[in-house]
């Protein structure tokens, strides 16, 4: 048999993150511009400022954590976010200490994440049900199981038995788990990709352990390649990639790459392509 298990992720792969991101976006950087004491009008051109750098060296910028880059920063618009919160901290030396910039970045991220629309994907109602009718479905996020819950009761028919795997912090790196080596290479990168996201690899594991399934039943779908299929696809996973238009080429790349690798420009093809491989 072939595939058995899918996991999720959700934000930007059931949902259309570029829609549902618009007031979170403006309310972040509206409480940036208060952290670093900017006007309105300030904040808007030093935000805006940013992003073109960030956007003209896109292998250059990354979501930093321990001195590491953990995904690109054109993933998606959170992301973009929060790499250019970071730039806007450096420029003004502000919150060096990195617990501390954790701390007030984590706080503006939750405090304006629940003013998110919400957009589903086209055919997410269909591609969940069928989903559910051939395979064991989960969803693993970053976001916290009562946001995604809450979302998925908008949809019309109900889909809240998915069981929901929130605050996977996905972005984390433990240094200390071995069980991994801490970094690979991937060409177009232009640095190292980092593993070691133990926490994530726990709510992964425990899944497989529970539904009796080993690495190579279980497919992996996510919208960003370092966060949600690097990992997986280390362990030898089927990955999908559902990319946001700002996708870089080099996680496409290596997406292609990989020979359990695919990308698909719609749930449909998702759903296709898992079909495919049962």
């Amino acid at each position: 048999m072939g595939i058995e298990l899918v996991i999720l992720d959700f934000d930007g792969t059931i949902t259309d993150i570029d829609k549902e991101a618009v007031p979170v976006v403006a309310g972040w950087k509206k409480d940036v511009g208060k952290e670093l004491g900017f006007t309105d009008e300030e904040i808007q051109r030093r935000w805006a400022n940013a992003e073109s750098k960030i956007k003209s060296n896109p292998q250059n910028y990354g979501w930093v954590k321990s001195n590491k880059i953990i995904a690109p920063a054109c993933a998606d618009p959170l992301v973009m976010a929060t790499v250019t919160t970071q730039v806007l901290f450096d420029e003004e030396s502000k919150y060096l200490d990195e617990h501390k910039r954790d701390e007030v970045s984590y706080k503006i991220f939750k405090d304006n994440y629940k003013k998110s629309k919400t957009v589903f994907k086209e055919g997410a109602k269909q591609f969940l049900s069928e989903l559910k009718n051939q395979f064991h479905v989960y969803i693993i996020t970053n976001s916290t199981s009562s946001e995604v819950s809450k979302k998925l009761q908008k949809l019309s028919n109900d889909h809240t038995n998915i069981p929901i795997y929130g605050e996977a912090r996905k972005y984390i790196l433990h240094p200390d788990w071995t069980d991994v080596p801490e970094s690979v290479e991937r060409k177009g990168f232009g640095r190292p990709l980092f593993l070691r996201r133990k926490q994530y690899w726990d709510v992964i594991k425990n899944i497989m352990k529970e539904k009796g399934v080993s690495p190579d039943k279980v497919a992996v779908v996510g919208d960003i390649y370092e966060l949600d299929l690097l990992l997986p696809e280390y362990k030898g996973m089927r990955v999908v990639l559902t990319p946001q238009p700002t996708a870089a080429d080099f996680e496409l790349a290596a997406v292609k790459s990989y020979s359990k690798g695919y990308i698909a420009e719609s749930l449909r093809n998702v759903l296709e392509h898992l079909k495919s491989h049962r």
